[in-house]
């Protein structure tokens, strides 16, 4: 029986435990074909957060879950296969989050299971000062485990609780080195592992915020020895984890030994907020646009293929006198596309597409695309590579908002370079009312179109005086609680007795004192800034002037003591106490006359607590710490973190709503795809019609269900599934493998759409743009003869020879075999071949010589990274150039152990790389195309791609159709390819040494 939203699940389990034996994979494939989550067939739960409503799913795995052995659940994305009955858009959001999660966190669970195998092991040993961070698990997921971890400190910074956590450092790292080493880079997820005395183990997930090397360490541990990192609770909300945590790491539970497991490159906001709009979208059952078209109940439901619903075919049409420049002047007025374009037969169709030609700037291809694009609510454009896809998006927005200025279009991107690109087109055609959402831009220009320069401009208007105080209650109540949550952490920092800890005790149990120590300060009473307020309803000032055996001699004194404890200097205590009759923000000393007893009886305490010698205060203080509930402060500063999280949630809708109101005066709203997820809610409200999407083909569906506002009217979605996929983590989830194939995560919803695979299935219509402007008519005729036979070549790239070759395209045969590997050697799952890597190296060097390219022109592609190491090795032996490596690169060598960390700061990767020679494997080289900094293949003029081939009756070359287009960014203005394999001639671009048996590949895939 299905439960209720508001039933909390109930799950009873097989204890799961921990095993010293290795974990090895999983025969048969590592998802479970039979078994469903507990509720679907009553099935008894694998752990405790296997559950058949996605909803109640925790994002970052259990403790339970990690220890579980069996395999997990994973349903197929075909409706027809699998047991999972969901049907229509609660499948697919099922599908989506189910398969996404498993991809991001299987590493994470398989590393956190190896990582409390050696924590268990370690138990009884001691703790070394010097051990090996990398580690390997049986499935080979890479991790870094650092040891004896300890709590130094806790603060409540704006997000929350952090912790400050440090650890045993290795030699290696000590010194600055960490801070080069890659290690805790802001942002990326760790783990928190700890187990006690009862062999109990605890799993908190944390995000990283800074990392502080030895030298910041030494003023508190006193050696070169330990280094820290300041991490935050991934899952903020969860008290009961950040409880426990707490506690374990204070020592008030059975003795318990903690390690850190830092995972390397999971970066949190990469998918904690898609797969949180996932089960937002799961539980609330929120519309998303053209769920009928995308999410079908069945093939009969399929939705009809309509105009934008917010045009009126009999009487609206698109003006596109914006993309035809001047007016016409024999007075021709401006040419119009009736939203009823796809109705109209072929030869009308054509007559309008040639007027738009001859009009406008656009060519055949793009003019087809506009007018479809215009007509169709939901609609899709594939572009080949060069062929003009960001120009036909920035024609399409300039076209609506000329029809529909009313409300912004909504333009989201896989990642921040892609959008910036895009925003920047905009504002080169005058579109300059954009408003960019999201702090992953790295361009200047971008400053003033983001959304706190937005807020600030919008801010300067008037508001009401109800909205004011609205927002100066919520402020104010978000402050005070944050300065509640300071003391707190002071308290629970604190080897000393603080206000914040004993003052209920002292209420209690000793009112006179109580009420002696609070009667200095009197906040109603005074106009105090909002940090003072806060600390004022927590105390302290005359509880600390007390503790450290002062008395009141002189106001002045404790005048002085006070703007020291709200971090003023002597002088502005001396003039806020000289003020405090006319109502200043110093505490009201007026009533405290030096040296006269109080006349309060103190039958508890035997005498004033003024009059009290420090031994005295000593010893009440020693036993008030003893009357004390050891875990007060933990959670006197956790419920303070729920209700300043809750206070935070009403100033974000506030916020949030100021902001629409800004935002709804913006022609363009540009996003990331993750950025979407984030601000969803705020989306939400401007009820945005127009979406275009750029990088279609590279965004996971996963991702794209999060643009599909309800609102949406008019989807455009821009890209080509024939280039690069969405990447994923595990193979067993990927299109390219016979077990992937059944579950499909790399496969975009554009792709889906457009190309199905299920025979029953009706593919989606699609334009197609046909005019390439960037490679050499030699280098486009491979990609003719593969994918793209309708490719045609613009007369611009017919280049100029290229000096010191021949020809531009190369077939290189050669007969020499892989270099042999070490079994023994975690690089034993690459490949080199040294006969490449010389050839080359040789290669390079010639061209260079010929002062015709320089260094920053010739990028290398690998489809290894064992092949990396090796051209790595021999080119920066020489003089010749320098070599820049992407950080995916530098990570994958770390981890095969192929480069010391120590030497990974020599390889610039956030550097501009003009001057150097661009090395790559093919998947770094898909991962680093974001970065506006590197480029890769844009600028580059030679593209050189050894291959790696064994034998030929041994196991098969590395190029494929697949990880051949992972290639063709890099070919869009390279004049030169070489592709090197040991077989029969096969595959060439502008220099390109390749092989027959791609070909016949090619042939056999087409």
């Amino acid at each position: 029986m299905a439960m209720s939203a508001d039933q909390a699940p109930r799950l009873s389990t097989k204890a799961n435990c921990l095993s010293l034996e290795p974990r090895l994979a999983h025969e048969g494939g590592p998802f479970d074909e039979v078994e469903c989550p507990a509720g679907l067939f009553w099935l008894t739960p694998k752990h405790n957060n296997d559950h058949s409503e996605i909803r109640h799913i925790r994002i970052l795995p259990t403790t339970d879950e990690i220890l579980c052995k069996r395999r997990p659940f994973i349903p197929t994305k075909d409706a027809q296969g699998g047991i999972n009955e969901r049907r229509g858009k609660a499948r697919m959001l099922d599908v989506q989050f189910r398969q996404l999660r498993y991809d991001t966190l299987a590493p994470v669970i398989d590393a956190c299971y190896h990582a409390s195998q050696h924590l268990a092991s370690s138990l009884t040993e001691p703790v070394l000062s010097d051990y090996e961070v990398r580690q390997h698990t049986v499935q080979g997921t890479a991790y870094s485990l650092f040891r004896d971890v300890r709590l130094e400190d806790s603060r409540f910074e704006p997000d929350g609780i952090h912790l400050r956590l440090s650890f045993a450092c290795p030699a290696h790292l000590r010194q600055k080195r960490m801070l080069t080493s890659g290690h805790f880079e802001s942002g990326m997820l760790m783990a928190l592992i700890g187990l006690d005395s009862k062999s109990t183990l605890s799993t908190a997930f944390l995000t990283v915020e800074m990392c502080q090397s030895t030298l910041s360490m030494k003023p508190i541990t006193g050696n070169h020895l330990r280094a820290s990192v300041v991490a935050s609770f991934v899952e903020s909300s969860d008290t009961d984890t950040i409880r426990r945590t707490l506690c374990g790491l204070k020592g008030l539970l059975d003795k318990e030994k903690f390690i850190i497991v830092e995972f390397p490159k999971v970066l949190v906001a990469g998918f904690y907020w898609i797969l949180k709009h996932l089960q937002f979208l799961s539980s609330t059952n929120a519309e998303i646009a053209f769920s009928n078209s995308i999410a079908p109940l069945s093939s009969s439901h399929l939705e009809q293929i309509a105009p934008p619903a917010y045009t009126d075919c009999s009487t609206s049409s698109f003006d596109l006198g914006i993309l035809q420049g001047a007016a016409p002047s024999d007075g021709r007025t401006s040419l119009h596309i009736d939203p009823g374009y796809m109705s109209l037969k072929p030869e009308q169709q054509q007559m309008i597409i040639g007027s738009v030609c001859s009009t406008t700037t656009l060519d055949h291809g793009q003019a087809t695309a506009l007018c479809e694009n215009l007509s169709r609510g939901l609609a899709f454009t594939q572009g080949p590579p060069g062929t003009g896809k960001t120009f036909l998006g920035v024609s399409l927005a300039k076209v609506i908002l000329k029809h529909a200025p009313r409300k912004p279009i909504l333009v989201a991107c896989m990642t921040n370079h892609a959008l910036d690109n895009f925003l920047g087109d905009l504002v080169k055609q005058g579109i300059t009312k954009i408003a960019r959402i999201g702090s992953g831009s790295k361009e200047e220009w971008i400053d003033k179109y983001t959304l706190p320069s937005i807020r600030k401009k919008f801010d300067k208007g008037d508001k009401s005086m109800a909205q004011k105080a609205r927002k100066d209650k919520a402020y104010n109540a978000v402050q005070s609680l944050w300065n509640q949550g300071t003391s707190w952490c002071e308290s629970l920092n604190s080897h000393t007795l603080t206000w914040a800890a004993v003052a209920d005790h002292l209420k209690v149990r000793h009112p006179y004192a109580y009420s002696d120590f609070s009667r200095y300060e009197s906040p109603s009473e005074q106009k105090a800034s909002d940090i003072r307020r806060g600390r004022s309803e927590m105390g302290g000032y005359a509880f600390e002037h007390w503790s450290t055996g002062k008395d009141l001699k002189d106001t002045e004194e404790f005048s002085r003591d006070v703007g020291s404890f709200f971090n003023k200097d002597t002088s502005q205590a001396q003039s806020a106490s000289e003020s405090s009759h006319s109502g200043s923000s110093s505490p009201n000393l007026s009533q405290n006359p030096p040296h006269v007893p109080i006349a309060y009886p103190y039958d508890d305490l035997g005498q004033s607590i003024w009059s009290m010698p420090m031994d005295v205060r000593a010893a009440w203080m020693t036993r008030w710490r003893s009357e004390l509930n050891a875990s007060d402060p933990v959670d006197k500063l956790v419920e303070i973190h729920r209700r300043y999280l809750e206070a935070k949630r009403l100033k974000r809708g506030l916020l949030d709503a100021s902001d629409a109101k800004g935002l709804a005066t913006q022609e363009v709203i540009g996003l990331t795809t993750t950025a979407c997820a984030k601000y969803w809610p705020m989306l939400k409200t401007l009820n945005l019609e127009t979406l275009i999407c750029e990088e279609a083909g590279e965004v996971s569906e996963a991702q794209t269900i999060t643009t599909l506002l309800p609102s949406i009217k008019h989807a455009i979605f821009i890209g080509d599934p024939l280039q690069l996929r969405p990447q994923v983590n595990q193979s067993s989830l990927s299109v390219e493998t016979p077990y992937g194939a059944r579950y499909r995560l790399d496969e975009s919803l554009f792709e889906r759409m457009v190309m199905p695979r299920a025979p029953s299935e009706r593919p989606f219509p699609v334009s197609r743009l046909d005019l390439q402007r960037r490679m050499h008519p030699d280098v486009a005729q491979l990609l003719r003869a593969t994918l793209y036979p309708y490719l045609k070549d613009h007369p611009s790239t017919s280049h100029l020879p290229v000096a010191g070759m021949a020809h531009r395209t190369f077939w290189l045969d050669h007969q020499e075999p892989e270099d042999i590997r070490n079994p023994l050697l975690l690089s034993a799952r690459s490949y080199s071949n040294a006969f490449e890597c010389a050839m080359i190296c040789e290669l390079v060097r010639y061209l260079l010589n010929t002062n015709d390219f320089g260094s920053g022109e010739i990028a290398i592609l690998v489809p290894y990274s064992q092949q990396l190491a090796c051209l790595k090795e021999k080119l920066t032996g020489t003089r010749a150039c320098s070599i820049a490596l992407s950080e995916k690169d530098k990570e994958d060598l770390i981890a095969m152990g192929l480069l010391d960390e120590s030497e990974q700061s020599h390889f610039k990767t956030d550097v501009e790389v003009s001057p150097m020679v661009r090395l790559a494997t093919i998947d770094g080289f898909q991962g680093e195309e974001a970065k506006p900094t590197l480029k890769p293949g844009a600028d580059s003029e030679l593209l050189l791609r050894p291959i790696v081939r064994g034998t030929p009756n041994s196991r098969k070359p590395s190029l494929s159709l697949t990880n051949f287009k992972t290639s063709w960014p890099a070919m869009n203005h390279a004049p030169i390819y070489l592709y090197a394999d040991m077989a029969v001639p096969t595959l060439a671009m502008n220099l390109y040494f390749m092989t027959g048996w791609f070909v016949r590949s090619l042939a056999a895939n087409d």
